[in-house]
Formats: C-alpha cells, structure tokens, sequence
C-alpha cells in the first residue's frame, strides 16, 4: 500500500523516474488488497468461536476499526480534507458507506486507504452466514468450490472489459480503463467478498487436512514472485484482482499448513509479529502523513531519485511510529474495554476448537506463522 501511494505525494523531477516507478510499484498495492481481503476472512475462521453470537462478534469487529477509522478521519480532516471534500462524502466516509457509491469523488474522498473500510464492513455482516454455510460444505468438494470462486473473480475482469466503455481520456499511467471499469472491479463491495469469501474457504481446506502437502512456503513464495511478472504482462484491469488471486491464496493457506505442522517460518519472528501487530494503523495513517509532508514540502516540489528516496523514509518511518502509538494507546485499550460483555468470566476467554482436529488460537491474535493481523 505504502509503495502503491507513495508516489502521489512525491513527485519526481523526471518523467522517465516516474515512469519507471508506476511500472513496477505502481500497482503493487493492488495484490496487497486481495492479501488484505483474503486474509481477513482465513483469520476470521482461523480464530473463530463455535458459539460466539452474531452481535458480540460484530461488536468485536466494530470495536478493532471504527475507532481507529474515526481517528485518521479527524486527522484527514484537519490535515488537507475539510477545504475540499463535501458534506455527503464526508458522512458517508464516516460511516463507513462511501464504496457503495460510484462516484469518485466519494469512495476516493478523505482518508484514501478509508474506502475498504466499507468493504470489511460489509465482509463482518456477512460472515457469520458465510462461515455458516462453508462449513456445511463436505471437504471433499471443498477445493471444487475455491475454483468456482476464483473463476467467478476472473470472469468478473472478463465481463466488465467487455461491458464498460473505454475512457478516451483516461491516461495510459491509470489502473482501468474507465473510472467504471476500475469501480466494479477494485471497489464494489459486492465483487470484492469473493476474495473474503475465497479465504474463507482456504481456512477450511487447511483445517479440514486438505491442504496440498508439498505447497510449502518457500514454493509459494516463488509461485508469488512469478504470479507478479507474470500481472506485469496483462492488461491492467487483470492486475486489479485476477491476475494475483491464485497466488495470495496459495501463499496465505500456505502459511496456515505450515503454522499447523510447526514449522517455524522469517514471518514468525519478533520484529514482523509486531509490524503484523500495528498493520492496521500503518494502513490507516501513512496516508494522512503522506498529506502532511505533501503540504510542509509544497506540492508543486518535484525531486530527484535520492530526494523521493529520503522522503519516502521519512514519510514511512513517521507512519511507522505513529501506528505504533496508535495501537497501543487506542486499539489494545479499547478492545481490552470494550469487546467483552460486562460479567464475563477470564475463564470463557480460552479458544475453542474450528475444527475437529485442530484448535485455534485466541481470538485476537494472528497464527503464530502469520505478520498480517490487520483488521482481525
């Protein structure tokens, strides 16, 4: 995410840097969107309780990002947004609503990163019937269904090239081909829960022992690796979501199987267990610090590659601290406070079982193998 936005808040000096840089980073943050979504729903059955109600789980969702979305907003607000942003979007950002507007000008407003707050949103109230029906799915047809999703994903790329005009005035640097284009396929709530739903049935493939054997995490990374050079080399809509979805979901089941067997993985090590930890603050910020530094430095500036270079550390490492301070002085606190109903027993909080083979781990913790905890 931050490689993907970075440069709209760093100029460079030449035109043949720039170029350079939205080739290959450019559209980086795209596959990170689909690790994102993906693994939010694998979490979210990785850590599930068997009979946790519908309400106190959505109240435990509620409770990990509305705060911290009301924060950033605030800070967006007086930061660079309040001049320029309407009333309407403001609320419907604030709410957590803008996705399911089309207009730019309203999924695109305020705190950018904000617009998949609608689609997690939208993922949390589906998920209990999601879970629901996944698990009544036999396992043996369980790698049957993932296929049918991930051609649904594919298709969806397919159809709405087919379908949506082309924008003659959109330039050739843009992720689609027509700001409809780019909607239906990176911002629609409704075509992005399939990758939620994709790592959902991941999570019960893993669980269920139907997991590939020899996919361990070092094949996958390679498989990963070649899954981007090989987007490179399609048309931009598929590097939106189709060109990536095989390879994340690979990656992430992969990194389940192998924190199940115990195997201990780079992922599992002190330093990025807490950048997993503060990722959904990371994600939240870096965009208002990005803002800031574009207003201090002016936003006509343009810059030579070690200038965009000492800028971007500058930008990241700001983002880095502030996300730190931001878990643990709001969330942790907050979830300590909040997520539990009043009277609960410590006792109730011990994990239970996903699966009649394996035991999962507590609920507000990722797997031992996993850095992403983001929103879960």
């Amino acid at each position: 995410m931050f490689l993907n936005h970075i440069h709209i808040g760093i100029a460079f000096s030449s035109q043949s840097a720039s170029n350079t840089y939205y080739k290959y980073f450019g559209w980086i943050g795209q596959a990170g969107l689909s690790l994102f979504f993906l693994i939010s729903g694998f979490l979210l059955v990785w850590t599930a309780r068997e009979n946790e109600s519908p309400l106190l789980f959505w109240r435990r969702r509620i409770i990990r990002i509305a705060p911290m979305h009301w924060v950033t907003f605030a800070l967006s607000m007086v930061i660079f947004a309040s001049p320029i942003v309407t009333d309407t979007a403001a609320v419907l950002n604030f709410l957590m609503l803008s996705s399911w507007s089309s207009d730019p000008e309203i999924f695109g407003s305020m705190n950018a990163p904000s617009w998949s707050l609608t689609l997690l949103m939208f993922f949390y109230l589906a998920f209990p019937a999601l879970h629901r029906g996944v698990k009544r799915i036999p396992t043996k047809y369980l790698w049957w269904c993932a296929a049918a999703v991930v051609a649904v994903i594919v298709s969806i790329t397919v159809v709405v090239r087919a379908v949506v005009p082309v924008d003659p005035l959109i330039v050739p640097q843009a992720p689609a081909s027509s700001v409809k284009a780019f909607y239906y396929i990176q911002i629609f709530p409704v075509t992005r829960i399939l990758e939620f739903l994709l790592g959902i049935l991941m999570a019960r493939i893993v669980l269920s022992g139907q997991w590939i054997k020899f996919a361990r995490p070092l094949l996958l990374t390679g498989l990963l690796v070649i899954g981007f050079l090989v987007a490179y080399q399609l048309p931009r809509e598929y590097r939106l979501v189709a060109a990536m979805i095989i390879p994340v979901a690979l990656f992430v089941a992969g990194l389940g199987a192998a924190d199940i067997e115990g195997r201990k993985s780079i992922l599992a090590s002190r330093p990025l267990q807490w950048l997993g930890d503060i990722s959904f603050a990371f994600f939240l910020i870096h965009w208002p610090v990005i803002m800031f530094f574009l207003d201090v430095f002016g936003e006509t500036r343009t810059n030579s590659v070690p200038e965009f270079i000492g800028l971007a550390a500058l930008d990241f490492s700001v983002s880095i601290v502030l996300a730190w301070l931001l878990t643990i002085g709001l969330e942790r606190p907050l979830v300590r406070l909040l997520s539990k109903p009043r009277g609960r027993k410590k006792n109730d909080d011990r994990p239970e079982t996903t699966d009649s083979t394996v035991s999962s781990p507590s609920v507000d913790s990722p797997p031992v193998g996993s850095s992403a905890s983001a929103a879960n």
